[in-house]
């Protein structure tokens, strides 16, 4: 890795890599379906966690063998959250080659079996019934879903299936019943002809539900990582609270005058966002403003003078 992991990163990518070893010879053993699932706050650095992950599998470390012939396919639910994994994998984890990441392309991608010493990345957005990639056509032989299956029968000693973000297809009443595409990769899918594949890596900030469904809707087994908020505010990458005062200025220094500063701020992103999504032809992009007040005392909503707040946005 090209950038210093900060120690609870080694660690995790230490518990990660044991977890990983022992779900795959579990498999082996078992024909078990293994799940390994890593827990971690936002702004911990779950995809450099993964990066080093990938790059001591492929490399091998002091404790395991290199796995050059290693396929893995990231998974998430959006083209954005793709690409940036995939470049964070390029510019930090520089064991990895460039052609070793594979964005799998609707219009081009039809192999058999997934090619040994890769990184696949799929959304989800791509694999709906309408998609291409998951029909047949004059220029496309296999489905996604049979590549996919064909790669788990002949090569399940090698994959690994990473879900990014796992709790975002794991939520409301259809939790239970493998009904989401994402769901479909951890308890198989009769209706596209796919097992249950044999080790599921799933990183998310939330992962309550997502271990929720592989423990007692699926007969897969379960491998938890956890990072705490405590090891990551340690690390100085959280911040409990960033107080913003500025002593030479009392008028600089009320509450309100900070507010109208960023709520300048805030209306000024949304003007440029809304000229580049408009010349890009990319959908209106509409950023959060969160504003924070203090709690209410006796039968006030709040002690903040709402009134004011809202004549400051």
């Amino acid at each position: 890795m090209i950038c210093e992991l900060f120690p609870f990163q080694k660690q995790a990518v230490n518990e990660m890599r044991l977890r990983v070893a022992m779900a795959l010879n579990n498999y082996r053993m078992l024909k078990i379906p293994q799940v390994v699932s890593l827990q971690a706050p936002t702004g911990s650095g779950k995809t450099i966690i993964m990066s080093a992950l990938i790059e001591d599998i492929f490399y091998g470390s002091e404790q395991f063998t290199e796995q050059p012939e290693a396929i893995f396919v990231w998974l998430s639910d959006s083209p954005q959250l793709n690409e940036q994994s995939k470049q964070k994998i390029e510019l930090k984890a520089d064991k990895v080659r460039m052609d070793q990441c594979v964005v799998i392309s609707d219009e081009s991608f039809d192999r058999e079996i997934l090619e040994d010493g890769h990184i696949y990345f799929l959304n989800t957005q791509k694999l709906g019934k309408a998609g291409n990639l998951s029909r047949h056509s004059d220029t496309r032989q296999y489905t996604i879903w049979e590549t996919i299956e064909n790669t788990a029968r002949e090569k399940a000693d090698r994959l690994y299936f990473i879900i990014d973000e796992a709790h975002r297809g794991m939520q409301g009443r259809q939790a239970g019943t493998a009904t989401t595409i994402m769901q479909r990769f951890i308890k198989g899918s009769s209706e596209q002809n796919l097992s249950p594949i044999p080790v599921v890596i799933g990183m998310s900030a939330t992962a309550e539900r997502f271990n929720s469904l592989v423990g007692q809707a699926t007969n897969s087994t379960l491998h938890k990582v956890v990072i705490s908020p405590a090891q990551v505010r340690q690390s100085g990458l959280l911040k409990d609270r960033i107080v913003i005062t500025y002593p030479e200025d009392p008028i600089k220094h009320g509450d309100m005058a900070v507010l109208q500063a960023a709520t300048d701020e805030w209306q000024d992103k949304c003007k440029h966002w809304y000229q580049y999504t408009y010349e890009q032809h990319y959908p209106n992009v509409n950023p959060v403003f969160v504003i924070q007040v203090c709690a209410g005392s006796g039968t006030k909503v709040s002690d903040t003078d709402l009134d004011e707040v809202i004549a400051k946005i």
